[in-house]
């Protein structure tokens, strides 16, 4: 059996192992901490309950089934948003789905993405490979439409214990990584799935994503009711600023807790030192934007921005710059490599500069007409099938314009968290810093499995950390 027939089964049976039981259709299909974010109080029907708590335990389950399954986040994500379409069906109508996504049309976040988007589109019309291109397309089409319906729907409807089943996902996830990487991988290989300790590159690096909405969750304990993580109250009053203590508040903060220190040794355990670089960045930017809010968000648009304005040269910066000793200190993560690599994609980017060579082509870029046009000494590295750098992948294949649509999208979305602190801001600059991290040294921009956890990790940041009672698009 193949890798990836086994892991099509594995999914397979664990999406029907999550069919909605009976237990799940008590489970209050309510709001998030803050309470309902629009329309009013929750009705509380019981279909749209029951389909709620299904989707809840959906992308509770994100996790541990990446650990066996580890391109299965674009699956998990649209049974999830399919699940909460339907909810918000039986709940209010189609009305309610058209109403979520109208608020996109009054995002300045949403016009930069959609922008961005149509970029992409119509850059087959001038790529280098354009079969390459529309692989691509077709790739990204599930995680994005889908994403963008759990960021619009899930905030609305998502039962209060969201984040505590999370949380046992997470847990769950965190152990079966570091167990199997600790005795052999016993498990993948009973599932005749392929051994090898970089395959949990990808389980890891879910953990770091969903490490952020669940910090903001146990840092929101002292002034929430565990009945938010429980769902143990159904009758408590939605949107109120003042709520009880539970007895069980503590049990449900060092579920969190401990969820939180697994996941971070099963990031520090593990082969991926992009998780590791990646985790320690996004920690130093929470501080910061807990302690100087408007700072931080600040350094974080300064420092993006610089490395898009930079990014053609990003590869000459840093074959200058960098010390001997750092390659050496590095080469357990390839540094030289990397820095060689980046160089070659650097040179290429320079013949297409505007609008680049087309979405996805970096692929195939050693077999286009592109090698041929640069120095003979970079067209091996054009080989490897992309640039190990997200923003030069966005250089080279969207040129100065994607570069452009880019930095206004990220400009645009710390412009919207500028009201913000507490938890709700530094939570988001963490998240935030994790992804541009990851980015900076990370593989292929544009993989599906990545963009589906960053959507669900975003969703859930809103979820358990909301901005506002009826939040747009941010």
């Amino acid at each position: 059996m193949s890798s990836w027939a086994a892991e099509r089964r594995f999914l397979t049976s664990s999406a029907l192992a999550l069919g909605f039981s009976s237990s799940a259709s008590k489970m209050t299909a309510t709001a998030r901490l803050a309470g309902r974010a629009a329309g009013g109080p929750h009705t509380g029907k019981p279909p749209a309950a029951r389909l709620a708590a299904g989707a809840a335990l959906v992308i509770a389950a994100l996790p541990v089934v990446m650990a066996f399954a580890n391109r299965s986040a674009p699956a998990v994500l649209l049974l999830a948003s399919m699940v909460i379409v339907a909810c918000v069906v039986a709940d209010t109508g189609w009305s309610g789905v058209a109403s979520a996504f109208a608020q996109v049309g009054r995002s300045p976040v949403g016009w930069a993405s959609l922008s961005f988007v149509a970029l992409s589109l119509v850059s087959w019309s001038w790529s280098v490979d354009r079969a390459e291109t529309w692989r691509t397309l077709k790739e990204v089409v599930v995680p994005l439409v889908a994403g963008v319906m759990l960021l619009c729907l899930l905030p609305r409807m998502a039962p209060r214990w969201i984040g505590f089943a999370v949380a046992i996902g997470l847990i769950a996830a965190a152990l079966v990584s570091i167990a199997e990487l600790h005795s052999g991988m016993p498990i993948r290989r009973a599932l005749h799935l392929r051994v090898a300790a970089f395959e949990y590159n990808r389980p890891v690096l879910t953990l770091l994503a969903l490490f952020w909405p669940l910090c903001a969750l146990a840092a929101s304990l002292p002034n929430a009711s565990v009945s938010a993580l429980s769902g143990d109250d159904p009758a408590a009053p939605r949107g109120s600023a003042q709520v009880r203590t539970r007895p069980n508040e503590k049990l449900a903060s060092l579920a969190l807790l401990f969820g939180l220190a697994l996941a971070t040794l099963a990031i520090w355990t593990s082969q991926s030192g992009t998780a590791m670089f990646a985790q320690a960045l996004s920690i130093l930017a929470a501080l910061v934007a807990w302690r100087f809010p408007r700072l931080a968000l600040v350094a974080a648009g300064v420092a993006v921005t610089l490395v898009f304005i930079s990014i053609y040269a990003f590869g000459d910066l840093a074959w200058r710059v960098l010390p001997a000793s750092t390659y050496d200190l590095l080469a357990w993560a390839h540094a030289a490599d990397r820095v060689e690599i980046w160089r070659s994609f650097g040179a290429a980017a320079l013949f297409h500069p505007i609008l680049g060579t087309g979405l996805g082509t970096s692929v195939t870029l050693g077999d286009t007409t592109v090698a041929a046009e640069v120095a003979s000494e970079f067209r091996r590295m054009l080989a490897v099938g992309h640039p190990h750098n997200g923003y030069l992948q966005i250089g080279v294949e969207l040129g100065a314009g994607g570069c452009a649509l880019a930095i206004l999208v990220v400009l645009t979305m710390l412009w919207s968290w500028r009201k913000l602190s507490g938890p709700p801001l530094w939570s988001r600059v963490g998240l935030f810093t994790m992804v541009a991290a990851t980015m900076l040294v990370g593989h292929g921009a544009w993989q599906a499995w990545w963009l589906a956890i960053i959507f669900v990790a975003a969703t859930l940041t809103r979820v358990v950390s909301p901005s506002n009672p009826a939040p747009a698009i941010d």
